[in-house]
């Protein structure tokens, strides 16, 4: 399917006269087919087994691991006979990320630069997605100028200067996303 590409923006337009088309353009996506499961191996006796709390459990377990493949799939897909997860989704250099040296640790000043990278279209539904340990060891005790924690807890929500902030495990230590994950793409077949 098609998806926007370039976008120039609007322009006035006097009445009545010709109207130029913009240089706006199309990209192709095409989604592969890729299917996830889990097979439990149980026996005849369990099989015949009517309790609906165990096939509830059963579901739910099923339910689970399906659910973390496809979160780290999306995270972490390399597009190499699997989806191409955020991490792989793109070319990561200083034009649309912020690198900490090894030795170095993430300052507010980094956290802000990768804030001003987000453009403004993806702003609205902008959200971090990092692990709870890059979370807690990285971003938690950081401070802006004012000696203000860039980090905010509500209701046990977390918001890095107002974006909310998405865990996973499967995001690797030290590194966090922001982008508007609205527009990743998916699709699941019902069958």
């Amino acid at each position: 399917f098609a998806i926007e590409g370039t976008n120039n923006a609007a322009a006035i337009h006097t009445e009545n006269a010709s109207i130029t088309a913009a240089a706006d353009t199309l990209t192709t996506v095409s989604l592969s087919g890729y299917e996830i499961v889990k097979l439990v191996q149980i026996s005849d006796t369990v099989m015949t087994m009517s309790i609906t709390a165990f096939e509830s459990w059963i579901v739910n377990m099923l339910a689970e691991a399906i659910a973390r493949k496809v979160e780290d799939l999306l995270i972490n897909g390399t597009g190499s006979s699997q989806p191409k997860g955020i991490d792989n989704a793109n070319t990561w250099d200083a034009t649309n990320s912020v690198t900490v040296a090894k030795t170095g640790a993430l300052t507010a000043a980094n956290v802000q630069t990768l804030i001003g990278l987000l453009p403004s279209g993806y702003d609205r539904n902008g959200k971090f997605v990092m692990n709870k340990k890059t979370l807690f060891t990285d971003f938690m005790p950081l401070q802006d100028n004012s000696k203000n924690h860039i980090v905010t807890v509500q209701n046990n929500a977390y918001f890095v200067y107002g974006y909310p902030v998405l865990l996973s495990d499967y995001v690797a230590d030290h590194e966090a996303f922001l982008g508007d994950f609205k527009k990743v793409c998916a699709n699941l077949a019902e069958n």
